[in-house]
């Protein structure tokens, strides 16, 4: 079990509004705030994740992929509508994955850093 991941943007003080807009559909609100570091939790399983601002030029910023388990369908549908009207960009509309599993149901934003946020359920 992960406890929290770590998430690289350019400004995280920057992306706090989209990611607070973004996670809230999935049950996570913003915990704490450090200089250059935010993090969001999840009220239900306690669950959380941070996004950073790097910490040198060369740090690279964007990971291939993070997936977040959503409870219905209805959530992952909310995740990516609040991605697209907080400014990320559409990157699978949610709907049926059969080829990741029979039950496999997913939508996946990119960030405005490039990220490819999912969220999922099985």
């Amino acid at each position: 079990m992960i406890d929290h991941v770590g998430l690289f943007v350019k400004d995280a003080a920057e992306r706090t509004e989209f990611y607070a807009k973004l996670l809230a559909p999935l049950g996570y609100a913003k915990k704490l705030e450090f200089p250059g570091a935010v993090c969001f939790e999840n009220a239900e399983d306690g669950d959380s994740v941070w996004i950073e601002s790097p910490k040198s030029a060369d740090q690279k910023l964007v990971v291939e992929h993070i997936a977040f388990r959503a409870k219905d369908e209805e959530a992952v549908k909310a995740f990516h509508a609040a991605g697209l009207a907080a400014g990320g960009t559409d990157n699978g509309q949610p709907g049926p994955r059969p080829a990741y599993g029979p039950t496999y149901y997913a939508a996946f934003i990119h960030d405005p850093d490039g990220n490819n946020i999912e969220a999922m359920l099985q």
